[in-house]
């Protein structure tokens, strides 16, 4: 519940947060290691997201959606995909930094302070 809330209080909007299908069972087969992560991709304040692709990376299913829908904040500690997402324009990225929530490239229109 915790993650939930400091998540949610540091985006200054309302927002539902969403997993794809691909990317959770990418989850599932990296097993116990990411138990934690399986646990809050189940939970039920996130919406999942159906995947009409066969066989499709993980990685690339989440590019090929925001390129197509810029409506959403990627949240990731994966690097090569935070670069990959850097380089489609006005895509925010969100990952865990010092085990703080840091949001690249916010859209001043969303109310995010100036730093």
């Amino acid at each position: 519940k915790q993650w939930y809330q400091r998540r949610v209080r540091g985006l200054y909007a309302k927002c539902t947060p969403y997993i794809t299908d691909c990317v959770m069972a990418e989850l599932e087969k990296l097993g116990a290691k990411y138990r934690v992560a399986i646990r809050i991709a189940k939970d039920p304040r996130i919406e999942r997201l159906i995947c009409t692709h066969k066989g499709t990376y993980a990685d690339d299913c989440l590019v090929q959606r925001v390129q197509e829908h810029k409506c959403y904040i990627v949240a990731t500690n994966d690097k090569d995909l935070r670069r990959r997402i850097r380089k489609i324009p006005g895509v925010p990225i969100m990952y865990v930094q010092q085990k703080r929530y840091s949001i690249e490239r916010m859209p001043d229109a969303f109310g995010a302070p100036r730093t």
